[in-house]
């Protein structure tokens, strides 16, 4: 049944490169690609511009998705390989960490707030256990560290406010900067709104909780030479930035 799938795959990806050079008048060389949110969002256009420039006869289709979601694109052989926020230990496929990202609470900016980062003591999470907290739903590599977050803190996710859960990440950073309540996020996805002063943000207290982010692909794929090359090119690019 596997391999059934992966050979159905397999046909509609050679269709669509037939496709794609017929429309272009070109062979370019096809690197397929899941990206979950942060990466989609934050890192991959950095890394899709630099690998162009070093080699312009790569095409790439990428795709955006929560990491769960990814990581079942690299499991049904629909993408090359994915870049996510999580790591779920399938036999099947190779993780590769590439880049680390802070974990932050995010909050509006308003007086309540305002008076917590003027604190002589370090903000701890306990100083938000009562307010109001907006939450991603499953699938997120978010969620899934927020959850980690909570158990090491000794912290039942039944004691937050929860006054909304969303799978957007545009629309959870919206309903900050208005008011809504505050969110555990990657510090890269919200670094712009506090440069502008919309938001504000809080370290999380666990040795400063990182996150890691993964290549990903299937161990059951020989990978073609210019999808090992982008791989190659990710895992340098953020040893030298």
């Amino acid at each position: 049944m596997v391999y059934q799938l992966y050979d159905s795959a397999f046909r509609i990806l050679d269709i669509r490169n037939n496709l794609l050079e017929n429309f272009t008048g070109s062979r370019k060389q096809i690197i397929d690609l899941a990206a979950s949110t942060i990466p989609s969002s934050y890192l991959l256009p950095e890394l899709l511009a630099g690998f162009g420039r070093m080699y312009p006869d790569v095409y790439f289709h990428p795709w955006q998705t929560d990491s769960s979601g990814a990581i079942n694109r690299v499991l049904d052989g629909t993408v090359d390989l994915a870049l996510t926020g999580q790591n779920t230990g399938d036999d099947s496929c190779v993780f590769i960490p590439f880049c680390q990202d802070n974990m932050v609470i995010a909050t509006p900016v308003n007086d309540h707030y305002l008076n917590l980062k003027q604190k002589e003591q370090p903000v701890v999470f306990q100083d938000f256990i009562k307010d109001p907290v907006i939450i991603r739903e499953k699938g997120s590599g978010t969620k899934k560290e927020m959850d980690i977050f909570l158990e090491n803190a000794g912290i039942e996710p039944s004691s937050l406010n929860v006054v909304a859960r969303m799978n957007d990440l545009e629309s959870i950073k919206k309903s900050i900067v208005n008011g809504l309540g505050f969110s555990i996020l990657s510090a890269r996805s919200v670094v712009d709104l506090q440069k502008t002063k919309q938001i504000l943000l809080f370290p999380l207290e666990e040795s400063a909780h990182k996150r890691s982010f993964y290549i990903v692909y299937s161990k059951n794929r020989i990978l073609k030479s210019h999808v090992r090359q982008f791989i190659h090119y990710v895992k340098e690019y953020y040893q030298t930035v």
